[in-house]
């Protein structure tokens, strides 16, 4: 038997609706009726419709209105606009299928000739309807967005994965998404009902990674007075991610290649224990087993199994306008105002023409200054170009000043350690971490490093070897 077509009917006019919706329930279809389009906007993020009869004349939003907020709340759904207005109905129609209604028809037309629109709606709109319900699919299940092929074969990765008990490694660049796939790895898998820890390795300061990541026993060093478990084991059972593993220092690193194999860890001052979590790590450094770069190379080995490559989004551009829109959607929601707000198709393509260097992370920054920034119903591509000229002479005048903040700011998120273990411990490790970056960027070229840290290669020398570099 073939399934019933639902169709949501909005008209402010209670005679209207009752009149179509009974020809439409004799003619075979589903429907539901809203008074108002704030009832049908809140309803559509319960249930969806196969499409939505709106009309053009009412109160708060009209139908035109709808209609343009309507890829920003339910982009697979197809609208059609219903008017009974004979004044500018040309323009009203122009302007409606310029903004996604997919036809119009007029409450004068014999019920077969809206049935037959109606058809041709849901059958037109069976191509995006795939496509989006892909993404939902992906959105539901692994927790991010996308329809793309990129994205579609990354999630047949992460469930093939999944089913094993490999160690994974996740490569790809900053806001890519790596730690929302690690999560919908461990959901995936048999121990998704157990914890999921995440440490990001570029934070932990040298000298306590080892006390952090393994714990330690009581007596084991000066201020440890009692028996401390490590992340591995809180995560013991469950899935532990270790973020930005590249970033971990050569020692860390070789206690790391134990944990993964034989799968064995020590406590500081303790004796050696089975490792019973899976680790799931990530960088976002470009590393092969034939070219590890910053991590060891038998440490890449022991994921060699469980290496998953991230895709950038500029190698997903197709999925921008589901991002972009989905990112409005939250902002719309978390603010409560500006409901009417929605993004122009020429905004939308010229959205996915730009490119992110910081990934998803930067699309959806950027779509929450624009609206907190947007005074308009819309935006169009008008206003991104105007906002990032805007922006871009802004940026030129603080961004000394937020640089500067910024690294107070980063400098007192450590300050129980800096009171606990004194500044200068602290200042030397992170003079460590920054001399490794930098020595990393000229391919270990003391020199040059020296020379683009304004530092005389002698007191550089010499700063390495005190470091132990």
């Amino acid at each position: 038997m073939k399934e019933k077509k639902k169709i949501y009917i909005i008209d402010d006019w209670p005679e209207t609706l009752a009149f179509l919706a009974n020809d439409l329930v004799k003619a075979g279809f589903i429907t539901e009726t809203f008074e108002t389009a704030k009832e049908a906007i809140k309803r559509l993020g319960e249930v969806k419709p196969d499409i939505i009869l709106v009309d053009f004349n009412m109160p708060e939003i009209n139908g035109l209105d709808f209609i343009k907020l309507l890829p920003s709340i339910a982009p697979e759904v197809p609208a059609i606009l219903m008017t009974g207005v004979q004044d500018n109905l040309t323009s009203i129609v122009v302007e409606a299928i310029k903004n996604n209604a997919v036809n119009f028809i007029q409450k004068s037309d014999k019920i077969d000739l809206i049935i037959e629109k109606i058809n041709q709606a849901i059958k037109s709109y069976e191509v995006k309807e795939n496509d989006f319900f892909k993404s939902e699919e992906v959105r539901n299940r692994f927790g991010f967005i996308g329809a793309s092929p990129a994205i579609q074969n990354l999630c047949k990765a992460i469930e093939r994965i999944a089913a094993t008990d490999y160690p994974v490694l996740l490569v790809g660049e900053t806001g890519t998404g790596k730690e929302l796939v690690a999560k919908a790895i461990h959901l995936l898998s048999k121990r998704k009902e157990e914890v999921f820890l995440a440490v990001n390795c570029g934070t932990i300061v040298d000298t306590l990674a080892e006390s952090e990541l393994f714990g330690h026993v009581k007596g084991a060093f000066t201020g440890a007075i009692k028996d401390k478990p490590g992340i591995f084991k809180l995560a013991e059972k469950g899935s532990l991610y270790l973020d930005e593993i590249s970033e971990a220092n050569t020692t860390l690193q070789v206690k790391l290649l134990r944990a993964l194999d034989p799968g064995e860890f020590s406590p500081v001052g303790g004796t050696s224990e089975p490792v019973k979590t899976r680790i799931i790590a990530s960088t976002n450094r470009k590393i092969s087993t034939k070219n590890p770069g910053v991590m060891r190379q038998d440490l890449v080995f022991r994921f060699e199994a469980g290496i998953l490559y991230i895709p950038s989004l500029n190698e997903r551009k197709e999925d921008i306008p589901l991002l972009a829109n989905y990112f409005l959607l939250q902002e719309k929601q978390l603010n409560q105002n500006n409901y009417k707000l929605f993004f122009t198709n020429d905004a939308l393509e010229y959205m996915s023409k730009m490119h992110w260097e910081g990934n998803v992370r930067e699309l959806r920054s950027f779509v929450r200054r624009i609206f907190l920034a947007s005074k308009d119903e819309e935006i169009s591509c008008k206003t991104i170009i105007d906002f990032l000229k805007n922006q871009s002479n802004i940026q030129s005048n603080i961004i000394k000043e937020a640089s500067q903040e910024e690294i107070l700011n980063f400098i007192l998120s450590f300050k129980d350690e800096i009171l606990d273990k004194g500044a200068e411990v602290f200042i030397e490790n992170l003079k460590q971490k920054m001399y490794k970056y930098f020595l990393e960027e000229c391919q270990g070229n003391k020199a040059e490093t020296a020379r683009i840290l304004k530092i005389e290669k002698s007191t550089f020398r010499k700063a390495l070897e005190r470091l132990g570099m």
